[in-house]
């Protein structure tokens, strides 16, 4: 099935000149959403936009985060969707900040999909991500290195030519 890249963009609230950053799962503590809104208030650009697919008991708690870090307009929160496979091709990378995990179906989902990823460096998903080569892998509770990793991918040509290597393989 193929997606209208900026028509789907356009109903998510992101422009086509936007960067656009997606996590899927429960808006938990387990989660660590909260990582990823800190540090992309740290990165100070407007065209950074982080989509979270998902529900859950902390949805309030990370909408008053992202507002006391004066970065509410740039974090979206989808609830949970049905279109999530059609959300992953228009995105531009994949975070994964959670405290534990398995073997992630949404991480694999994000990686088949093409997507660079920014995760964790836990059990579960070190078994998937070779650091600096299929994504980078960051330790917990490290808020400068997400950041870090998330501004080396905003804007990276190479980016793009990863996914077609991998959408096409």
């Amino acid at each position: 099935m193929k997606t209208d890249k900026e028509k789907k963009r356009e109903s998510l609230g992101i422009g086509n000149d936007e960067f656009m950053i997606l996590s899927v799962g429960e808006l938990n503590k387990n989660k660590n959403h909260q990582m990823i809104i800190k540090a992309i208030a740290r990165l100070n650009n407007r065209k950074v936009k982080y989509v979270l697919c998902g529900q859950g008991p902390l949805k309030n708690e990370l909408i008053k985060l992202s507002q006391d870090l004066k970065v509410e307009k740039q974090v979206r929160f989808l609830r949970f969707r049905n279109d999530v496979p059609e959300i992953y091709k228009v995105a531009d990378l994949f975070v994964f900040p959670s405290y534990r995990e398995g073997l992630s179906l949404s991480l694999m989902e994000a990686m088949s999909s093409g997507l660079p990823v920014v995760c964790s460096n836990i059990r579960g998903n070190k078994d998937l991500i070779k650091d600096g080569e299929s994504g980078y892998l960051i330790n917990l509770g490290n808020i400068e290195g997400f950041g870090e990793a998330i501004k080396k991918l905003v804007g990276n040509d190479s980016l793009k030519k990863w996914n077609d290597i991998i959408l096409h393989w």
